[in-house]
């Protein structure tokens, strides 16, 4: 083999493995990225902002706090569990309440878990299950949660914000905790229609799954909302 084609080939099998270790470094460097993107989200502060006195008794002071939280996709979902928990009282004033408060095609769902959730002399059912969702609210004291009802809230660290052509939207992922689930964190997904000044609920079966019951040896019984 003469030189000059033996230098050439040097120079390209070079060129080949510089190449390639730049890829390599290119590869772990976005890696990188995407480990300390995920490390980021996942330490998101949560809020507890979101609280309330005491649960709303008709569908006017209903629209009176949503004037004032349902801008927000927090106040959304607080709006969502003050619905329900209007709903185990009053089916009528609870309907219109959840109506304000859902998007139409996630209406049906929640008020058909609700029914089932709400059945009386039920093992199945969880008439504390509102009370569950609340800072405070655990199995080992009759889900009493502590005063004023306070949300722990945070954005879904695993999901970025979603245009959504059928609800005319954006959606949004929240994450509610809540001691009353062994997997602590559920989903709650929430979107602003286009021409609509509050948040809805576009979809959230995780707040509608059983909470655990109450401990057999719990230090209280459940006293019920205020």
């Amino acid at each position: 083999m003469k030189k000059k084609n033996l230098f050439t080939l040097m120079a390209l099998a070079l060129a080949m493995l510089v190449g390639s270790t730049s890829v390599d470094a290119q590869i772990r460097g976005i890696g990188e990225k995407v480990k300390s993107g995920v490390s980021n989200a996942a330490s998101k502060t949560v809020s507890e902002k979101v609280s309330i006195e005491k649960i709303p008794a008709t569908v006017e002071e209903f629209r009176t706090l949503q004037a004032e939280i349902g801008t927000t996709p927090e106040g959304c979902v607080m709006l969502q569990l003050v619905a329900m928990e209007m709903y185990r009282r009053d089916k009528v004033v609870g309907r219109e309440c959840l109506s304000l408060n859902n998007t139409t095609t996630n209406l049906g769902s929640v008020t058909n878990r609700l029914n089932e959730l709400y059945r009386e002399n039920d093992t199945y059912a969880r008439p504390y299950i509102v009370a569950a969702c609340f800072k405070g609210a655990k199995p080992s004291n009759g889900y009493n949660p502590d005063k004023p009802y306070t949300l722990r809230l945070r954005m879904d660290p695993t999901k970025t914000d979603q245009r959504s052509q059928i609800l005319k939207g954006v959606v949004k992922y929240v994450q509610l905790y809540s001691d009353g689930w062994d997997n602590p964190w559920r989903n709650v997904d929430v979107v602003k229609q286009q021409g609509e000044e509050f948040y809805r609920v576009a979809n959230c079966p995780a707040i509608l799954t059983q909470c655990k019951e109450i401990d057999f040896d719990s230090s209280a019984d459940w006293k019920g909302l205020e």
